[in-house]
């Protein structure tokens, strides 16, 4: 479990922490998860530019990122076209920075626990909202911290825990679903190896001792017939 915390690369550390803070409290503040991961994307730029600009993969975004650049000084409304590159853009170079911070599939597999983890409050919360009426609305400067929750959900009926719709709820707890149900594949197939390893180690033990009672056996036998030839 520590190797999961600890970047292979030293110097790319703080990034990985950001990012694993960053994506946790994602759910409950879209905001300061948002603004979290993207100082773990620019620390990585940073510290990996060179890397990063070497691939070709990233090759290939910037060409993309240029034509839509250059497609929206032709559009008809450019003010409008401009900002649609907003939807784009930002996640290109998001994209880039962190193909270069995640670097094994212990990282991604401690992502995706954080994802997990982090959607139980989020559950509570609906279930709460759904059976007992809970309702809340909190606000810290404007969208550094926004929970609105609204009795019996939204539409009423259907849960939405702290998300605007129940909707989204669904999108968010199919992408958590799909994570734990893997999470949960792989840990019952290590604990069904280290049965299965224990039980041979067991079987491997028995054989040995079967063999020692059975050398003992032969050692018994051969020394009755040497007390008959003697006799």
């Amino acid at each position: 479990m520590k190797t999961a915390f600890r970047h292979p690369n030293p110097n790319l550390q703080f990034p990985w922490n950001l990012a694993q803070i960053g994506l946790f409290i994602f759910p409950l503040s879209p905001f300061l998860g948002a603004v979290t991961l993207g100082l773990a994307s620019l620390k990585t730029w940073l510290r990996q530019h060179r890397t990063i600009i070497q691939s070709p993969l990233n090759w290939g975004f910037a060409l993309l990122g240029v034509l839509l650049i250059i497609s929206s000084a032709f559009a008809e409304n450019k003010t409008e076209a401009f900002l649609g590159l907003f939807n784009f853009l930002p996640f290109f170079l998001f994209f880039a920075g962190f193909s270069a911070l995640i670097q094994t599939p212990t990282q991604l597999r401690q992502l995706s626990w954080n994802l997990v983890i982090s959607s139980i409050p989020v559950v509570i919360i609906g279930f709460g909202q759904l059976f007992f009426g809970w309702t809340s609305k909190l606000e810290i400067l404007w969208i550094v911290l926004e929970i609105n929750i609204l009795p019996q959900g939204d539409p009423p009926g259907r849960m939405a825990s702290i998300f605007m719709h129940a909707n989204t709820l669904a999108a968010y707890l199919v992408i958590v679903f799909i994570l734990g149900l893997g999470l949960w594949l792989e840990s019952y197939q290590q604990l069904r190896g280290r049965g299965q390893g224990a039980g041979g180690r067991g079987q491997g033990a028995g054989g040995r001792g079967q063999g020692a009672g059975g050398r003992g056996q032969g050692a018994g036998g051969r020394g009755k017939e040497d007390l008959k030839t003697f006799a």
